[in-house]
């Protein structure tokens, strides 16, 4: 399979590529000429802005799916009320340059990155983080993601968003399930959730659900 992958360089995004190329799929990358990947045999970098149409649709051209490990980036990651480096509705033009890369080349199949709160999840956060997220700069970045699956779901094609819980930058824990709620203790590491994107990849059916929230306990 051909997999064109935003995000590349993100601790999701390295693994998704080292995971996708070990199970001999062709990667093409978009990045900036200041990221930088491994050299690896089946790679494809190119090089550009991820909200470029014109590079979108070039990049798109012979390839079979996108993979987008997308997100807002905060100056300081840990802290929710942090400030934006990304504009705010960063995944949501990027979910309308997807669309319209994928429609210009005849794909149908897109797998994103999400967050576990957004959209119809949001009942499932605990009801004290519930009050962080809305306080805070994390809400802004939810708001976004709200709008990109809300984009993706309109263009009618075979997408799924993969709302994760909080992540950590780990291997795969070979743990990773459907859950129902995010409690303060819920995580899952960066290598579950690029394994799971990969795997809703290979996938040869239509998606059943246009999104899943997904946790696992990660070993001490």
């Amino acid at each position: 399979m051909n997999i064109l992958v935003l995000g590349a360089t993100g601790n999701t995004g390295r693994k998704f590529v080292d995971m996708a190329l070990g199970r001999g799929h062709r990667v093409r990358a978009i990045m900036r000429s200041s990221g930088n990947l491994e050299d690896q045999t089946g790679l494809e970098i190119i090089k550009g802005d991820v909200l470029d149409a014109s590079v979108l649709k070039q990049a798109a051209h012979g390839m079979d799916a996108i993979v987008s490990c997308l997100g807002i980036r905060k100056k300081d990651p840990s802290d929710p009320w942090s400030s934006l480096l990304s504009p705010e509705d960063f995944t949501e033009r990027s979910a309308r340059v997807i669309v319209e890369a994928m429609k210009a080349n005849g794909m149908k199949r897109a797998v994103v990155i999400s967050s576990a709160g957004v959209g119809n999840s949001w009942e499932a956060v605990d009801k004290d983080m519930r009050e962080v997220i809305q306080n805070s700069s994390v809400g802004k970045i939810f708001h976004d993601l709200g709008n990109m699956e809300k984009v993706l779901e309109a263009s009618g094609l075979d997408t799924l968003a993969v709302r994760p819980v909080a992540l950590v930058n780990d291997d795969v824990s070979g743990n990773a399930q459907i859950v129902n709620r995010f409690e303060k203790t819920s995580k899952i590491s960066t290598g579950d959730v690029a394994q799971w994107m990969l795997n809703a990849v290979e996938n040869p059916n239509l998606f059943q659900q246009r999104t899943e929230m997904i946790g696992a306990m990660i070993s001490s």
